[in-house]
């Protein structure tokens, strides 16, 4: 508890943001002794009554170790949603536009300078460009190895968000959430991430600071090839995968291929259930998006199981927006689930010194409005095999 306290004071006294390797020193004791989240707070006194109920030998609402798991969503719930835009669509931005080892085709350019424009006027980006950029992320990083993906991904983590100033997309996770999921695994819970974000890029994010394994991060899949074979395989790859033996494919390196599958709302329990076998007792999320997950956990359950869902209504310290919030917390009312108030809940988001900037909390704010128009639940989800899409790096389109 001495050690927590101390490091608590070194990082809120720091002049300068802290590193990752110090954000990496933020933890919470079995006993919960929590320092950015306010004593009052109710959903914190909630979350520690759920944790000592199922964690009490005896007790009526106990839970075995082996079924404590947790499955916490990424953007908006862990990190930084906005800054100005998601940060999957930064990567890929920055991949087009910006970075000096990749070339990308005309029409891959012309596209990241059309989603470009998008991230301050999010009217220019429908439900097909949404789409589309699922695949666009896979083919602008197709033929890396997972070692390659890792590094380029490390290095993309150094830059700053430019939403909000003083921090880097490395270090823009909110503190108080770094202290439940320490207080979870404290509690010997499992805590995994499943999120929109391929997951290969969200890994190097949680590796050294979150206290996870990287096997733990869940997220939207491509799919990994033998490197010869890659532009064989297209869109066809599990079928065609099933024609080759060893021989064929002996000494190959595991690259990169297309896109397989995106892992939100309703995949999110579709991706939980291939790859957890069971279903988790915990879940936190931030958005509609996460409401199938929030279902799936507390219904039907064997054990006790609770949802929490972050509110974005700071609008002060945060990219926050007051009627998506409002939205939010009218469906947790109706379906029993816990909110999170970010503005009021929390004494701090990414320390003292962090600001938004304002031409980023009028584009988080639309962004914010427009999303939330497109993923209206029971909307018809829009698909990729009728449009033409571009999967190809030998400078032409290739239709699906």
């Amino acid at each position: 508890m001495l050690a927590a306290t101390l490091l608590c004071c070194s990082l809120s006294e720091l002049s300068a943001q802290p590193t990752r390797e110090q954000l990496a020193q933020i933890r919470v004791g079995k006993e919960g002794n929590f320092q950015y989240w306010k004593s009052d707070a109710p959903s914190l006194a909630q979350l520690k009554a759920f944790v000592t109920a199922v964690t009490t030998e005896g007790s009526d609402d106990y839970v075995p170790v082996s079924d404590r798991l947790a499955v916490f969503d990424m953007d908006g719930t862990l990190l930084c949603e906005t800054a100005p835009f998601y940060m999957n669509w930064l990567v890929m931005l920055h991949r087009l536009l910006d970075d000096p080892g990749y070339t990308p085709t005309d029409e891959l350019r012309s596209f990241g300078e059309a989603a470009k424009a998008g991230m301050y006027d999010p009217q220019l980006i429908d439900r097909e460009m949404d789409d589309r950029a699922q695949y666009v992320q896979a083919e602008i990083f197709k033929g890396m190895t997972p070692a390659e993906m890792d590094a380029w991904m490390k290095a993309f983590l150094d830059k700053p968000c430019e939403g909000l100033q003083g921090l880097t997309w490395g270090t823009a996770l909110y503190w108080p959430m770094i202290e439940v999921v320490s207080y979870l695994v404290a509690n010997d819970f499992q805590v995994y991430v499943c999120s929109g974000t391929a997951q290969d890029m969200l890994r190097p994010l949680i590796d050294g600071v979150l206290p996870i394994a990287r096997y733990q991060v869940m997220g939207s899949e491509i799919h990994y090839v033998p490197e010869g074979k890659a532009e064989e395989f297209g869109w066809q790859t599990p079928v065609i995968m099933e024609t080759y033996g060893f021989d064929d494919l002996k000494g190959q390196r595991v690259v990169r291929g297309l896109f397989k599958q995106k892992s939100t709302k309703w995949s999110k329990v579709d991706i939980m259930s291939r790859q957890l076998g069971q279903k988790p007792i915990l879940t936190f999320g931030n958005s509609s998006g996460d409401y199938p997950m929030f279902e799936f956990v507390t219904t039907g359950n064997s054990y006790p199981s609770m949802a929490f869902c972050l509110l974005c209504d700071d609008v002060e310290r945060e990219l926050g927006n007051a009627a998506k919030a409002e939205k939010c917390r009218t469906a947790c009312e109706q379906n029993g689930w816990v909110t999170v108030s970010m503005r009021d809940d929390w004494t701090t988001i990414y320390g003292p010194d962090v600001r938004p900037t304002p031409t980023a909390v009028q584009s988080a704010r639309r962004v914010a409005e427009s999303h939330e128009r497109a993923y209206t639940v029971g909307g018809a989800p829009a698909t990729g095999h009728t449009r033409g899409i571009v999967i190809s790096n030998r400078q032409k389109s290739v239709r699906r």
